[in-house]
């Protein structure tokens, strides 16, 4: 018996209008594709001569564009990208768009950890005032994203501001590359670690505190993931 499936249009009210809907959809395709360098610099440079003015909000506002993000992974970051189109900011706003986009960075980990640690067979539960996360009911972790800074010599420096207040078990601190774009690497520090101050890290920083530096985090997943009783005493 051979089935066939009837398609009929409009036999429901649609909850958004037509033309919206595909302005919409026309949007998250033009985001989606794939542009060149060049293409991506033209669309800042006419966004650019539109506004007088430039900004990581104005971009991700306007129609038609690649995310600021996408604009400072490709380039580097946002201030280069915009020294190629030809403008200057009357103050740098580097910094803000740094700090922007790292805490944006910051709750995609922790969903990722939440994701991850479900996905082996655990529990998570999550305090949305604090992002403290409570693992298995057994320990908590809270995570922080160490922004890096490039000194006069060339050196890579991070600092590590740890939620003592919220007093977990272990601290995910992320560092980020030399672009603040992407992860670098990960120590996992247990509570005895922790300090009031924040923590001063260089590209190197010895046995004592590189011993909990980790490329990435499969082991505090492994620590994570829960076990069948017939794995470990089989019978």
């Amino acid at each position: 018996m051979v089935r066939r499936c009837i398609r009929s249009e409009g036999a429901f009210d649609a909850i958004v209008e037509p033309k919206q809907f595909q302005k919409v959809q026309a949007i998250i395709a033009a985001r989606n594709r794939r542009l060149s360098d060049d293409e991506m610099l033209e669309r800042l440079t006419r966004l650019f001569q539109r506004h007088g003015y430039i900004s990581g909000l104005v971009i991700d506002e306007a129609d038609g564009m690649p995310s600021s993000g996408a604009y400072a992974h490709r380039f580097g970051s946002l201030i280069r990208a915009y020294s190629l189109v030809g403008f200057t900011p009357d103050r740098d706003y580097h910094y803000i768009e740094v700090n922007r986009l790292l805490r944006l960075f910051h709750g995609d980990e922790v969903e990722r950890v939440i994701r991850e640690i479900t996905r082996l067979g655990g529990t998570v539960t999550r305090n949305p005032a604090t992002d403290l996360l409570t693992i298995n009911g057994e320990f908590t972790d809270s995570v922080a994203v160490a922004r890096c800074r490039e000194t006069s010599t060339g050196g890579l420096r991070w600092k590590i501001r740890f939620d003592t207040g919220l007093v977990p078990d272990i601290t995910i601190a992320i560092r980020m590359d030399r672009t603040n774009t992407a992860a670098l690497d990960y120590y996992l520090l247990p509570q005895f670690e922790m300090r009031t101050k924040p923590l001063g890290l260089a590209e190197e920083n010895g046995l004592m505190l590189d011993a909990f530096r980790f490329e990435t985090l499969d082991f505090f997943f492994a620590m994570a993931r829960r076990v069948p009783v017939a794995e470990v005493a089989p019978w």
